[in-house]
C-alpha cells in the first residue's frame, strides 16, 4: 500500500497547461513587459482604429502577457472595455462572425455611450451594421446549398428516370422530391433572406456605408477605447484565419476600437499565403499597425521552476533516498538542460512525471532511481521516439563489457540509430543522455568499458535502469510479481540481527513464491551485515532454508544449497578470528529448526577446495566440532522421526556415515527398510533428477536414475533388492513406482557391468 502522507498524489501535480491568470504567478519576470503593454494602450489618444500584434511561438507565454495585461488595465482603467475572444476555442467555428458581433456588441452596450436612450440608438444601429454584415453572407451561403441540392435531386432524378419505363411517373416523382428538399431547407433559406433585407427596410434608403458612419460617430463621442483580443490565431485553418481577418479588415477604420491579435507569426504568414495565393507577410503588414515579440525567456528562470518542483516532488525521503546531487548536476548540464526553455516544458513534464512517482511509490518505498527515472522520463516526453527504441533494446542496454568485434559493431550501429530518431538540434545532449543512462554501452558511445562485477553490485543497488533487474520497471512503471518491493527488501534486511523476525519475513516470502529471490536479495546486500547480527542471521536461514528445493532446478541454475552456502560463509568472513568462526556456526547448527541446509553447510566446507586460492574458512581443528554438530543433528532428527520424512534423506545418512559410526547408521537405515514406508521414503531420496537442454531448445529432456555408489554407500543392493521386491507394486503411487524402476534399472546396469558415469545412457 501506498503511504499517502509521504507520496505525492498524481492529482496535486497534473497540470492543465493553461496560462497564468494573474501578475502574482509571474515567475519569469514578464509582469513589467504586460504592464507596459498595458499603459500602452491605454495611452492611445487617436480616435482611429489600432491593430496590435504579439508575435511568439507556442508556449512563449503569450496568453500569459495578455491575462497579466488584463488585470493591469482593470486596475487603472477601469472604464476601458476588454473583449476576449478567442475563435480557436469556439465550440461552433462556421459561426465565427456572429460569435465576434456579439462580443462587441456587448462591450459597446457597456461602454460610456451618455443617455440609456442615446444608448439604445446607437446599438440599433450597429446591430442594423451587424445584421447587414451577417445577413449578406448567410444569405449567400444558404442560397448557395439551396441551389446545390436542387441540382442534385434533378441528377438523380435524371438517373432514375432509366429505370422507369413510365414518362409521366418519372417526372411526377422527380417533381415530388425537388419539393420536399425545397420544405426540408426553405425554414433556414427564409430566414436568411428576411435578416438581409431586414437590415436595409430597417434604416430606410441609408446605404451601407451611411450605417458605418453613423456608427463611427457614435464611437468617437465614447472617452475610453474597446480593446478586442484575438488569441490562438496560429491555430486556425486558413480559410478561418482569413474569415477573422475579414472581420478585422471591416471593423477595422472604426474609432475607439483596438484590435489585440495574439499568435506565431510565421504559421498565420503561411495560412494566409495558403488561403489567397499572396506574400503572407506583405498581406499581414498591411492589418497590423504596431507589432511586438514576447520578450526572450530567461531560460535560467525556467530552470528554477523546474528545479523548485522538483525538489517538492521528490521530497519523500523513500525518493530521495538514491538522489546524488552530484550526478543530476552532470546529467542536467551535459543535456537534460536542453529540453526545457518554457514553462509549457516544464508543466507537461512534471505533470507526468509526478504520476510515475506515484505509480513507483510502493510500501513507503521508492522502486527506481529518481535521477535515471527523470533521465528516461525527460526522453519519453521529448523524444517518444526513442523511448520506443530504448525499451525494446533492454539486452543491448544492460549487458556489461565490449563484446567481440563483430557484435560490437553491430551495438554501435544501432545506438548511432536511436540517436538519429532525435529531434534535430538535440543529438548530441540525447547522446550524452543516453550514457548517463546506460554506462554499459558507454564503450560504444565513445567513453568507458564497465566489467560485469560492477553491474552486480551498485547498479543494482542503486536501482539503475541500466541495471537488468530493474529496466523493465521504468518503462512498466510498477514491479512484477515475482519481484520482490522495495519495502519488502528493507523490511528484510532490518530483520537481520533478529532471528525470529528474519525467519517470519523469509517464510513470508516462501508463501507468495519469492523465498529464492528474498536470499538473493540478502546476499547482494551481504557486506552490510554486521558481525553481532550473524549468528541470528545464519540461524534463520538455515531455519527457512530446507523450504527451498531444487528437485525442478534447471541444467544450467546453481544448486540451491551452493547458493545458501555462498551466503552463510560471506557471513562468517565478518569475523577474522577462526575460532569465533566456529563458535558462531556450532551454535547456528544446534539452534536451528532446519536440518539439510545446516548439515550441507559443513559438507561443503569439509569438502577439498581443489583449485582455489583461498584458504579454508575453518582449519581442521575448528571442523571437528562443527562436525560434532552436524551429526548430533542428525542423530537428533532420526530419534525424532524427522530423518526418516526428509526428502534429502540420502544425503544425510551419507554425511551421518561419513562423519558418525558406521553402526549407529547401519542400525537406522536396517531399522526404517524393514517397513514398506521406510524403504519407499529411501528409494525416493536416492533419485536424482537430471536435465538435459541442449542450445536452441526451449524445455529440457527429463532422466530420473539412481547411481550405484550412491546406494552401496548405505545398504547392500542385493538387501535392498529384497526389500523392494516384497513391496506391493500394484498400489504404489506414480512417484514410488518411478523410484522402484530407477533401482531396478540401477540393478540392471551392475548385472550387464554398465557404468553409472552417463545417466542418459540407454539401459
Amino acid at each position: 500500500m501506498k503511504n499517502k502522507s509521504d507520496s505525492p498524489h498524481p492529482s496535486e501535480w497534473l497540470s492543465a497547461d493553461k496560462p497564468i491568470e494573474t501578475r502574482e504567478e509571474d515567475a519569469l519576470g514578464r509582469r513589467g513587459f504586460s504592464e507596459a503593454l498595458a499603459s500602452a494602450i491605454r495611452g492611445w489618444s487617436g480616435r482611429d482604429s489600432l491593430v496590435i500584434a504579439l508575435y511568439g511561438v507556442w508556449g512563449s507565454g503569450k496568453s500569459s502577457i495578455k491575462n497579466m495585461m488584463i488585470e493591469s488595465l482593470a486596475t487603472a482603467s477601469p472604464n476601458l472595455a476588454v473583449i476576449d475572444f478567442n475563435p480557436w476555442q469556439r465550440a461552433n467555428r462556421p459561426q465565427l462572425s456572429t460569435a465576434f458581433f456579439d462580443e462587441l456588441g456587448i462591450a459597446l452596450g457597456k461602454g460610456d455611450l451618455g443617455t440609456n436612450e442615446h444608448r439604445k440608438q446607437v446599438l440599433n444601429r450597429y446591430r442594423r451594421w451587424a445584421s447587414r454584415l451577417r445577413g449578406g453572407r448567410e444569405f449567400a451561403k444558404h442560397l448557395r446549398n439551396t441551389v446545390s441540392i436542387i441540382l442534385f435531386v434533378c441528377a438523380a432524378t435524371l438517373i432514375g428516370s432509366g429505370w422507369i419505363h413510365s414518362r409521366t411517373f418519372s417526372i411526377t416523382i422527380g417533381l415530388l422530391i425537388l419539393i420536399a428538399s425545397f420544405l426540408s431547407i426553405s425554414s433556414k433559406f427564409v430566414d436568411a433572406t428576411i435578416t438581409f433585407f431586414e437590415a436595409g427596410v430597417d434604416v430606410g434608403a441609408k446605404s451601407l456605408g451611411e450605417i458605418k458612419a453613423e456608427v463611427a460617430a457614435d464611437l468617437r463621442k465614447m472617452d475610453a477605447p474597446i480593446l478586442a483580443i484575438l488569441d490562438d490565431l496560429d491555430r486556425l485553418t486558413p480559410a478561418e484565419l482569413l474569415e477573422v481577418f475579414q472581420l478585422i479588415k471591416a471593423n477595422g477604420d472604426f474609432p475607439n476600437l483596438i484590435y489585440l491579435v495574439l499568435c506565431e507569426r510565421t504559421i498565420v504568414e503561411t495560412n494566409i499565403a495558403k488561403a489567397l495565393n499572396v506574400v503572407g507577410r506583405d498581406y499581414l503588414e498591411k492589418i497590423v499597425q504596431v507589432a511586438f515579440d514576447v520578450p526572450m525567456i530567461d531560460v535560467s528562470r525556467v530552470h528554477q521552476v523546474l528545479f523548485e518542483r522538483l525538489d517538492s516532488l521528490l521530497s519523500a525521503e523513500a525518493v530521495s533516498a538514491r538522489f546524488s546531487e552530484k550526478r543530476w548536476v552532470n546529467m542536467f548540464r551535459s543535456s537534460i538542460h536542453s529540453y526545457f526553455s518554457t514553462l509549457r516544458d516544464v508543466n507537461r513534464f512534471i505533470s507526468t512525471l509526478s504520476f510515475h512517482v506515484s505509480a513507483l511509490s510502493v510500501d513507503d518505498a521508492f522502486e527506481v532511481n529518481p535521477i535515471d527515472l527523470i533521465g528516461i522520463e525527460v526522453i519519453r516526453s521529448f523524444e517518444p521516439g526513442v523511448y520506443k527504441a530504448l525499451q525494446s533494446s533492454k539486452g543491448m542496454l544492460t549487458t556489461t563489457g565490449r563484446p567481440e568485434k563483430r557484435e560490437a559493431e553491430a551495438v554501435e550501429n544501432a545506438l548511432a540509430s536511436i540517436v538519429g530518431m532525435g529531434r534535430e538540434g538535440h543529438r548530441d545532449e540525447l547522446r550524452k543522455l543516453i550514457r548517463q543512462l546506460f554506462p554499459t554501452v558507454e564503450w560504444a558511445l565513445g567513453g568507458s568499458n564497465y566489467i560485469n562485477e560492477y553491474e552486480r553490485s551498485p547498479w543494482y543497488r542503486e536501482l539503475r535502469i541500466c541495471s537488468s533487474k530493474v529496466f523493465d520497471r521504468y518503462f512498466r512503471l510498477a514491479i512484477s510479481e515475482k519481484e520482490l518491493s522495495q519495502g519488502s527488501i528493507r523490511k528484510l534486511l532490518q530483520a537481520r540481527g533478529d532471528r525470529a523476525a528474519l525467519r517470519s519475513e523469509l517464510e513470508t516470502l516462501h508463501s507468495r513464491g519469492l523465498l529464492d529471490s528474498g536470499l538473493e536479495e540478502l546476499a547482494i546486500h551481504q557486506d552490510e551485515i554486521e558481525s553481532e547480527q550473524v549468528e541470528p542471521f545464519i540461524t534463520a536461514i538455515f531455519d527457512v532454508a530446507d523450504l527451498l528445493s531444487d528437485e525442478k532446478r534447471g541444467m544450467f541454475e546453481v544448486p540451491v544449497h551452493w547458493r545458501v552456502g555462498s551466503l552463510v560463509q560471506r557471513s562468517m568472513e565478518k569475523f577474522s578470528d577462526t575460532r569465533a568462526r566456529s563458535e558462531v556456526l556450532t551454535s547456528s547448527i544446534e539452534k536451528t529448526n532446519g536440518l539439510s541446509m545446516a548439515v550441507h553447510f559443513v559438507a561443503l566446507i569439509d569438502a577439498p577446495r581443489e583449485g582455489s586460492n583461498e584458504g579454508p574458512i575453518l582449519p581442521e581443528t575448528e571442523l571437528v566440532e562443527v562436525r560434532r554438530a552436524a551429526v548430533n543433528k542428525i542423530s537428533g532428527a532420526a530419534a525424532s522421526g524427522a530423518l526418516a520424512q526428509h526428502p534429502k534423506l540420502a544425503i544425510l545418512l551419507g554425511l551421518w556415515r561419513k562423519w558418525g559410526k558406521n553402526e549407529d547408521v547401519g542400525d537406522y537405515i536396517e531399522t526404517l527398510t524393514m517397513t514398506k514406508e521406510g524403504t519407499l521414503q529411501l528409494l525416493r531420496s536416492l533419485v536424482v533428477r537430471s536435465l538435459r537442454q541442449q542450445v536452441g531448445d526451449y524445455a529440457g529432456t527429463e532422466r530420473y536414475y539412481m547411481r550405484r555408489i550412491d546406494i552401496e554407500t548405505l545398504i547392500s543392493m542385493d538387501i535392498l533388492d529384497a526389500r523392494v521386491g516384497a513391496l506391493p507394486m500394484g498400489s504404489l503411487s506414480d512417484e514410488d513406482r518411478r523410484a522402484v524402476r530407477a533401482f531396478q534399472k540401477a540393478m540392471e546396469r551392475r548385472s550387464s557391468g554398465k557404468s553409472d558415469d552417463d545417466p542418459f545412457a540407454r539401459d
